[in-house]
């Protein structure tokens, strides 16, 4: 599953406030910088001034005190100390490091270079103290003359204290610099409302219209020539899925009038077939009954005719009987063919049914000089699920065609051999007779269909057999045999719960 991403339009957003912190936070540090360097100069320019005095007032009052033999700064330092001015440092020292007076902080007890530059070489210094991003002051040593010679040195350190915002340079500063963050972003963000994401909320939403099956639907926007490119293929992409519809709709309209008319074309078929089947069955039931029956109405015309003979009128009524058996017998083939029976279904052995079937044809009379052949491989019981009795008629009826097929043969001959293929059993009959003819393998499943002479067969055996192994979940295959005779292939489902 992919992980969910945020919007075009959120992104966006981010972005531009980003850019536009960071345009604040820059143009803020450098006038920052800025303005603390003025601060700085200011602060300097103040205590250069304020050393300035100070010195000025400390050698006047010098050279008028005449009396006091010395230099008296207390009177004049601690006049400042009551100003607004923050000290951190205030005193004066003599040429032996020894403090003369202290208003605040504490004078080294060894002499720094600018206390030494004062002192020996009668030049002030003044310098900043302390990193850029922390406490800072500045620092302001000049030296004090008395009567021409320099007497001592005065120190004078004040912080410098961070510029304020509100009021101020400063606040104008970031009062600035927010402003135009605010304005680029506004703008930014307009522009690319009005350039970028809208025309993709258009494209957008054409594309869900075509994709909800609105085909035909065009896409406009004002926007950049890709844009553009992409609308017209878009267009054009829609036009034609209207056009396939359009295409696709008629050809599905001639696809169901034509199913339609292969439909009713089929519906005749089916009845044709049904018809021709119906009129084959009644041909051949009509074939099979009529002989006899013409029979029967012949010996009972000769009884009217030939009255008075016992022996005559006893031969004609058991040769009726006969052909009065043989229309039983056609009719109740008939019924067999087409009826359901309500048999059991069980699990039975081919092997065994199938050598019960060769035991029984061997007896038919007219079976005499047929040598019936079973193989069986493999050996162990190969099991299917079917109604025992159908099985064996099945195996009879196969075994009785072989027979037949083979008259005229020097050495007549009739196998059945039982083999099995993965999950199947697979049954084949074979006989040394001429084989089927092609019109004997188109119809040979069809009932009434005999390739025997009238009266010797009523062409219901292969009919009903094939029915039978269908139901089973089998299938019967004619073929002629390479070596000639015909050829009846028979394959079963394996009953693998046995």
């Amino acid at each position: 599953m992919k992980p969910s991403r945020a919007s075009l339009w959120v992104e966006i957003v981010l972005a531009l406030s980003l850019i536009t912190l960071i345009t604040i936070v820059l143009n803020a540090g450098v006038f920052w910088l800025i303005l603390k360097r003025g601060e700085e100069e200011r602060r300097t320019d103040l205590a250069v001034a304020l050393v300035d005095g100070m010195v000025a007032q400390l050698e006047v009052a010098a050279r008028d005190s005449v009396s006091s033999g010395g230099l008296r700064p207390a009177e004049i330092l601690e006049a400042y100390t009551g100003s607004s001015i923050s000290f951190d440092e205030l005193y004066i020292v003599n040429s032996d490091a020894r403090p003369i007076h202290v208003v605040a902080g504490s004078p080294p007890k060894v002499l720094d270079a600018s206390l030494r530059m004062a002192l020996f070489g009668r030049k002030s210094d003044a310098r900043i103290e302390g990193v850029v991003w922390g406490d800072r002051a500045v620092q302001v040593t000049a030296p004090v003359s008395v009567r021409g010679a320099s007497a001592a040195a005065i120190r004078v350190r004040l912080p410098l204290a961070a510029p304020s915002v509100y009021g101020s340079p400063s606040g104008f500063t970031l009062a600035y610099t927010t402003s135009t963050g605010v304005l680029i972003a506004v703008f930014s963000f307009s522009l690319f409302r009005r350039r970028l994401i809208r025309p993709i909320a258009e494209v957008r939403e054409g594309t869900r219209r075509i994709a909800d099956g609105e085909f035909g639907h065009q896409v406009e926007v004002d926007a950049a020539v890709e844009f553009q490119a992409l609308c017209d293929a878009l267009n054009t992409m829609s036009t034609d899925l209207a056009q396939f519809r359009g295409r696709t709709a008629e050809q599905v309209e001639n696809l169901r009038q034509a199913n339609v008319e292969l439909q009713a074309a089929q519906s005749a078929l089916v009845r044709s077939e049904r018809l021709a089947g119906v009129g084959r069955l009644a041909a051949g039931l009509a074939h099979e009954v009529g002989n006899p029956l013409s029979a029967v109405l012949g010996y009972l015309e000769f009884l009217e005719q030939s009255p008075g003979e016992p022996d005559l009128q006893t031969d004609l009524l058991r040769r009726s009987r006969l052909e009065l058996e043989r229309i039983h017998r056609i009719i109740r083939a008939l019924l067999d063919y087409s009826r359901q029976d309500l048999q059991e279904v069980e699990s039975v052995s081919v092997g065994e049914v199938a050598g019960e079937a060769v035991d029984l044809v061997r007896h038919v009379p007219r079976m005499k000089g047929v040598d019936f052949l079973l193989q069986l491989v493999p050996e162990e019981p190969l099991q299917i699920r079917i109604e025992r009795d159908k099985l064996h008629q099945v195996f009879v009826n196969l075994l009785l065609n072989a027979g037949d097929a083979s008259v005229g043969q020097a050495n007549r001959t009739a196998a059945l051999a039982v083999t099995r293929s993965e999950a199947q059993v697979c049954i084949r009959c074979t006989d040394n007779g001429p084989g089927f003819s092609e019109q004997a393998l188109e119809r040979a499943l069809e009932p009434f269909f005999t390739t025997k002479e009238p009266g010797k067969g009523t062409g219901l055996g292969l009919a009903i057999s094939a029915r039978v192994i269908e139901a089973a979940g089998g299938s019967l295959n004619l073929a002629n045999g390479a070596d000639g005779g015909a050829r009846v292939d028979v394959v079963f489902p394996l009953d693998l719960s046995s």
